[in-house]
């Protein structure tokens, strides 16, 4: 370091070239402030997030930690803040945009809370939870738990708007290896299921965007990329981010200062390369491997315009020319902000497919009496859950059909030539690949999970006939996909004009 730091400035002294960064720019118009806040969640909070899973309590905390980050960019007329949570869907939301809107002036359509979608933070429900088991205390942990995460939300939103300052903005994007598509199909000896298919589309791209003060120092890195946080399964009794934990902190690792900010993607058919384990090792792995690639994407970026400038020859060697790159000035940091309420078709059942659903859950049960005659833990277990999940689905299949449209919210933020897309719940890949294929922009980042109207899994119209877990579940009619595609494309013709 020290070497390095005399050699340059040897060569400043001597007239020679010192590269120039942003703090040889004009101002490009843009402030950003970020703050963090730590929301990891006691040890002995209840950790139910897999119907397969024995335990109730959490034991530990991964090192990784579990936070919620917040962004605030302005252009000094006007204030958007995004926030990136460790968890798995913002149920907090509402509160946390109204408390902070109201304590920072930021209208609440301009705060966009996302969760990174770990399947392993706190979550309890007494309709799925074991038998047994009381639910009174649970219940309690969880609302003081949800409380703070309030508190500390707003709170890092306050202070990343109190951290305005001067800005540059650009992205890169490239590609990413952690994934794969999960949906499993059904064959003639065994039904659809939730693994690793390595032939089924897959969504590789990793988008990044660096944000740098006015000298140049980077003060945020956002990281797009679709991937379940489903490393970590029912064995794990730890709190964890799962895999993205460590995205941040390599991320962070390489950019000193730096806050990373995750923005997960359309990850509705996207799952981990490696999962269902409860070896916290291979989420530090995966989440290393993409931390690292992101990095290097970042490290790459131009915030502000560069371009080689000729400055003569040198006689060496060879005969070299001189062409150090020199900063033409500001990229454009134009802030436009749209969002729309999409009505989109609603599921509607056939009477052939609540037969078969009842079909399903009569021979579950059915297999309850055996299975808990035979004094297996693990086998009544198993069998339980099964009853549970047909059970749970013919409920919801057999209610009357509404043919009320389902609402989704849809934004869009405009940074210059980069767009951030957002939207709820859990949409496939291939609805993220034609949402950033449409827009007119350099750069798309596409982000599922956040807060607004709407919410689980979205299929693509092609994937209704092969069943599944999501299809099976999904609020959304065929045809939906299709149109939130389309509409979003005519909300990035409004910004570009």
């Amino acid at each position: 370091m020290r070497l390095s730091t005399l050699f340059l400035l040897t060569l400043a002294l001597s007239g020679g070239i010192v590269e120039q960064t942003p703090k040889d720019s004009k101002p490009s118009g843009l402030l950003a402030g970020v703050a963090r806040a730590d929301i990891a969640p006691p040890v002995g909070i209840p950790h139910l997030n897999w119907g397969s899973q024995t335990h109730v309590e959490a034991i530990g905390v991964d090192p990784a930690g579990m936070v919620a980050t917040a962004l605030v960019l302005s252009d000094g007329k006007q204030k958007f803040a995004m926030v990136d949570m460790d968890a798995l869907f913002v149920v907090e939301g509402s509160e946390i945009i109204r408390r902070a809107s109201a304590k920072t002036g930021i209208p609440a359509a301009h705060i966009r809370l996302g969760a990174t979608h770990t399947h392993s933070g706190p979550a309890f429900n007494r309709e799925k939870g074991p038998l047994g088991v009381d639910p009174a205390p649970y219940e309690k942990m969880m609302r003081d738990y949800r409380e703070k995460v309030m508190d500390r939300v707003t709170n890092a939103i306050i202070a990343a708007d109190k951290n305005l300052r001067p800005a540059h903005a650009g992205g890169m994007r490239g590609t990413g290896t952690i994934n794969y598509n999960r949906r499993v199909r059904a064959t003639r000896d065994a039904p659809p299921s939730v693994g690793i298919r390595p032939e089924g589309f897959v969504d590789r791209e990793l988008v990044t965007i660096r944000i740098d003060d006015a000298a140049g120092k980077p003060i945020a890195i956002l990281v797009n990329f679709q991937c379940h946080g489903t490393v970590l399964t029912y064995e794990n009794k730890m709190l964890s981010p799962d895999w993205i934990g460590m995205v941040r902190k390599t991320v962070e690792r390489n950019f000193p200062g730096a806050l990373c900010l995750y923005f997960q993607g359309a990850a509705g058919n996207q799952g981990p390369k490696e999962g269902g384990t409860g070896d916290i090792t291979v989420a530090h792995r995966l989440g290393t491997t993409l931390g690292l690639q992101a990095s290097a994407l970042a490290a790459q970026t131009d915030t502000v315009l560069r371009e080689p400038k000729f400055e003569g020859y040198v006689e060496s060697t060879a005969f070299a020319a001189k062409q150090p790159w020199r900063v033409q000035g500001p990229r454009d940091a134009t802030i436009r902000f749209v969002t729309r309420t999409l009505h989109l078709p609603p599921r509607k059942y056939t009477a052939k497919e609540i037969e078969e659903m009842a079909g399903r859950a009569a021979k579950a049960e059915r297999e309850l009496e055996p299975a808990r005659a035979s004094g297996d833990p693990w086998q009544k277990h198993q069998a339980e859950a099964k009853w549970r999940r047909w059970n749970d689905l013919l409920s919801k299949w057999k209610k009357p059909y509404d043919p009320t449209p389902v609402k989704v919210d849809v934004q869009i933020l405009r940074i210059g030539d980069m767009a951030i897309v957002a939207m709820p719940g859990e949409p496939f890949a291939e609805i993220g690949v034609a949402v950033k294929k449409a827009s007119p922009f350099s750069l798309t980042m596409f982000c599922g999970y956040s807060t607004g109207q709407g919410g689980d899994y979205m299929p693509i119209e092609s994937e209704y006939p092969f069943g599944g877990y999501e299809v099976e579940r999904t609020p959304y009619g065929t045809g939906a996909a299709a149109q939130l595609i389309q509409e979003t494309g005519a909300l990035f013709r409004s910004l570009r004009n």
